[in-house]
């Protein structure tokens, strides 16, 4: 489809000598001769490149310019005149002008031109595009659930999207929605246009995360044979994901301070600084205050982090919404498997309900996706639901009591008393007073019993 370009230009047969010039390109080509006419057609064409004179009879062209830019979508504008000067040059392009061209022109300079402009215009199109659908996929509703901990979750993001935080620290266990929260924050928030590039810490050797991370010099190491940017450059104007932050070396954490703290960093065999603008968010299943007092986290990496910090809480603490999130993803493996499961037996509900999911979402999201894949008749069956845990021990509930199926090959007081416990916390939505005088235990020992098996926050 041939590109659409604008001439406005009171010269007239300037103004067609460029029509015809044009159209032998293979674009289609109008005209204006006035400024007020030519925001007019804009307006109903939508042209994909204005030309546009400065000097025009009836307004001002860098007043035509400003005006194109508050469209919904501004045409990328290139600026004609025959009284060129720097001030003017720089006027039009701060207002939004592609470039600036001096009359009288080659027209083979400006063929050069409007084919590089519309070029980027469509390469921006594409990445907005882009963006658009990564703002869909990743809306505030991707975090679902109704429980308070999620509404407390959400009511925090609404506030960090409408400002422009520098640095996020996203704390939960493994399977919780960490990178989740950082995409629905970057992609809601005010860098939305920005690249979001995410890098796994504890998934590259320590080796080349510092050249993922800064880049490098050509010739800074063995096989460093041209320049390359590293993330921190790659993200400027948008944002940074450190995943598994808690799994970095001290020595790399020394210089990720600098960067964090004034945005500032220097490649691998550099020797000058590079600034940039980008918003730092990290996460980790670490206890970082744990690991500092340890000797296992920088002390001022932490509190650079710590700006605003969070925790993605666990499923076993929401497990009101398991089954808001179990009927979403049954619903989307039945779209991405083509299949059509639309029968929950009860008992699969209600096993969903009692079991931990020490995974969280992201084992209760394979856990669907292999029933939905396996079964058949719109019936999710209950024999392709596989539980690590619930393969060897299961607890169900009666009216007035809990009954414990124990394999013979796997009779684990271990697992016993986990399951009891946790089981008796769910009977009593986690109040840990009726929980203990139900087991006959005080309260400090159902803590302490708690602690040890991870369930106490």
């Amino acid at each position: 489809m041939s590109s659409l370009i604008l001439i406005i230009e009171d010269e007239r047969l300037l103004s067609k000598q460029l029509q015809k010039a044009l159209s032998q390109e293979g674009y289609f080509v109008i005209t204006s001769y006035g400024g007020v006419e030519g925001l007019q057609i804009a307006k109903r064409e939508n042209p994909d490149l204005v030309i546009l004179d400065l000097k025009l009879p009836d307004r001002d062209g860098l007043q035509v310019l400003k005006d194109l830019s508050g469209f919904e979508r501004m045409p990328p504008t290139i600026m004609m005149t025959a009284h060129g000067s720097v001030e003017v040059a720089v006027s039009a392009i701060r207002d939004g002008a592609y470039d600036f061209i001096e009359k009288p022109f080659p027209l083979d300079k400006l063929k050069v031109m409007v084919r590089n402009a519309l070029r980027i215009s469509e390469l921006n199109n594409s990445l907005n595009a882009v963006a658009r659908r990564a703002q869909e996929k990743y809306g505030v509703d991707s975090i679902m659930g109704k429980s308070e901990s999620i509404k407390e979750i959400m009511d925090l993001f609404k506030k960090l999207t409408e400002t422009d935080p520098k640095t996020i620290l996203i704390r939960g266990e493994s399977g919780t929605g960490k990178g989740l929260a950082a995409k629905v924050l970057h992609f809601n928030g005010l860098r939305k246009q920005g690249p979001f590039i995410e890098l796994n810490c504890a998934a590259i050797p320590e080796t080349l995360l510092e050249s993922e991370l800064f880049g490098h010099e050509a010739g800074a190491f063995t096989d460093a044979k041209k320049l390359n940017k590293g993330i921190l450059e790659q993200a400027d104007g948008g944002t940074v994901f450190l995943d598994e932050i808690g799994d970095m070396s001290l020595s790399l954490q020394a210089k990720l301070v600098k960067a964090v703290e004034e945005r500032s960093f220097r490649r691998v065999g550099g020797n000058r600084d590079i600034t940039v603008d980008i918003c730092v968010m990290a996460a980790t299943n670490h206890d970082l205050k744990s690991l500092v007092k340890n000797g296992g986290f920088r002390e001022d990496l932490y509190h650079r982090l710590n700006v605003i910090n969070f925790e993605m809480p666990s499923l076993r603490e929401r497990k009101e919404d398991i089954p808001l999130i179990t009927d979403y993803f049954i619903s989307y493996f039945n779209l991405d498997l083509n299949k059509n499961i639309n029968i929950i037996p009860s008992e699969v509900r209600k096993t969903f309900l009692h079991y931990d999911w020490p995974g969280n979402v992201r084992e209760l999201r394979s856990t669907i996706e292999r029933a939905v894949l396996l079964s058949e008749d719109g019936l999710l069956n209950p024999k392709y639901v596989k539980i690590e845990e619930g393969d060897s021990l299961k607890v169900q509930d009666g009216d007035d009591k809990m009954v414990i199926d124990i394999p013979h090959d796997d009779a684990s007081l271990y697992k016993i008393e986990r399951k009891v416990i946790t089981k008796a916390l769910d009977l009593h939505n986690w109040n840990q007073t009726r929980t203990a005088e139900m087991l006959g235990i005080t309260r400090e020992v159902l803590r302490y019993r708690m602690k040890k098996w991870g369930l106490l926050s």
